[in-house]
């Protein structure tokens, strides 16, 4: 495995890491709202996160990615 020496710079362009880092806030807020309130409804938070598991963080690591360290 080889990683990126220059990720902070090239992070604008890291799709799967922007995603990945986006949904685990939205998980932790969610999940901490889940907890404190019964506003939301526990299986639409387990049917967003298998969706955006299982769709999306594949799709955006397959996304090409331009540019970049090789």
């Amino acid at each position: 495995m080889k990683l990126i020496d220059n990720w902070q710079t090239e992070l604008h362009r890291l799709w799967s890491i922007r995603v990945s880092l986006a949904f685990g806030v939205f998980t932790g807020v969610s999940a901490v709202l889940g907890a404190f309130t019964d506003v939301l409804n526990p299986w639409a938070l387990l049917t967003i996160s298998v969706v955006v598991n299982v769709v999306l963080m594949p799709l955006a690591r397959l996304a090409k990615q331009e540019g970049g360290a090789e």
